[in-house]
């Protein structure tokens, strides 16, 4: 029988030895194994580089809460499937059904919509393979953003934050407002064909099935809103407490305990606080559904074991339509490739802050995850490294399980 005790300390040195590799503020990895029932993980580092590296308040401990980017996309899509157990919607509803105002032609064009994505369902929306994009406006190639966008409810610092706020901030920071722009993305992201910003060139609508990543899981949140009355983050708590009883801790704003998004200062070659995604409006982000989501490494590891096909989940989701019309489509969801009977079920994450892996061996029982608050730079930045290096000593561990070296 594997030894417990030294398989988490090995799990723990191994987190600790890529940590002090890469400079990192702080790392955390999940294993699920043996269809759900063995859960081991590790938290190691601090909580804030500009405190005291050895000050026991500022340990990260597997309490804390690690952002979790885009894979905030498919928890969204599994927070959707239990209001679809509960009766809220279905995969089949359609914009046009919750929203029946957009039916009008009059208000139609006095919003600048037509009727291309009325007949759009929830699992299209999750799926990513809806037609849209996600964002709505685009700079011109010969600006110094070439090929960005100026989606101004993508990430939580274009609400002003990033340049200091303004003096009607205050006006953001109610359930009635974040539901009131999420409707507002919503008749946005239904307006006629898209142009770059400042061209007149038409990008037209995107190609259904290899395009539309991005925020359209918003979109569901709308329509849960309309449908309850409630504002997406009154409804997430309300999940988070029942039917869960808080086992999956997962939350969305300011990461509590004093934890911090950290970027990386070349100037430096060190991690530093992230201001911009550290302060009183981010918990005011109405597109925190697809990139504003934090786990715990026990919050994370629930939802693994909610993800796989050997436990019983019925009671409050149905996996098989969860995995069926949202896992496989097309570079959405739990990102699958090779269709329901491949492995794995995947989905990376990664803000300016903070970067996350995930991966799901739906069948065959286990899953991992690695998350850091850390992140920023480029694309081959050593922390990227950091997180694959992780990764691939979670699957080691898995791997060796039952080996002597982890024996008595």
């Amino acid at each position: 029988m594997a030894n417990i005790p030294l398989i988490q300390l090995a799990l723990d040195n191994k987190a600790k030895s890529i940590r002090a590799k890469y400079g990192l503020p702080n790392i955390a990895g999940v294993i699920v194994r043996d269809n759900g029932n063995t859960v081991m993980h590790t938290v190691q580092g601090i909580r804030d580089t500009s405190k005291s590296a050895t000050a026991a308040s500022n340990q990260a401990t597997k309490g804390d809460y690690f952002n979790v980017g885009s894979i905030s996309k498919p928890i969204t899509g599994f927070l959707i499937a239990c209001l679809i157990k509960k009766g809220v919607l279905t995969w089949e509803t359609t914009i046009r059904e919750v929203f029946p105002e957009f039916a009008s032609k009059p208000f139609r064009d006095r919003c600048g919509m037509n009727d291309t994505f009325l007949n759009t369902k929830v699992y299209e929306l999750l799926g990513h393979t809806s037609a849209m994009n996600g964002y709505y406006y685009h700079v011109a190639n010969n600006d110094e953003m070439a090929d960005g966008d100026t989606d101004p409810f993508r990430f939580i610092q274009d609400q002003g934050i990033q340049n200091g706020g303004n003096s009607r901030d205050e006006e953001w920071k109610s359930p009635a407002a974040m539901k009131y722009l999420r409707y507002l993305f919503t008749v946005l992201s239904l307006k006629k064909k898209k142009f770059q910003f400042n061209s007149s060139t038409n990008l037209d609508y995107q190609n259904k099935a290899n395009y539309g990543y991005g925020a359209t899981a918003t979109i569901c949140a709308a329509m849960a809103e309309r449908r309850t009355g409630k504002s997406w983050e009154e409804i997430m708590k309300e999940l988070m407490a029942s039917p869960f009883n808080g086992a999956l801790h997962m939350i969305y704003g300011n990461l509590p305990n004093g934890m911090q998004f950290h970027g990386f200062d070349p100037a430096s070659g060190l991690f530093i606080p992230l201001p911009v995604y550290n302060n009183d409006l981010t918990p005011y982000n109405s597109k925190f559904v697809v990139g504003g989501i934090h786990c715990t490494v026990g919050g994370m590891a629930q939802f693994i074991r909610y993800n796989l096909r050997a436990v019983n989940s019925a009671s409050i989701f149905d996996i098989e339509q969860y995995q069926k019309p949202v896992t496989a489509a097309a570079r959405g969801g739990l990102f699958l490739g090779g269709g329901l009977k491949s492995e794995p079920l995947n989905h990376n994450g990664a803000t300016g802050g903070s970067l996350a892996s995930l991966q799901i061996y739906h069948h065959s029982g286990r899953g991992f995850s690695a998350m850091m608050n850390c992140g920023g730079g480029p694309a081959d930045a050593p922390y990227r490294a950091a997180l694959g290096e992780m990764m691939q000593e979670l699957h080691n561990i898995h791997r060796d399980w039952d080996d002597l070296r982890y024996s008595p």
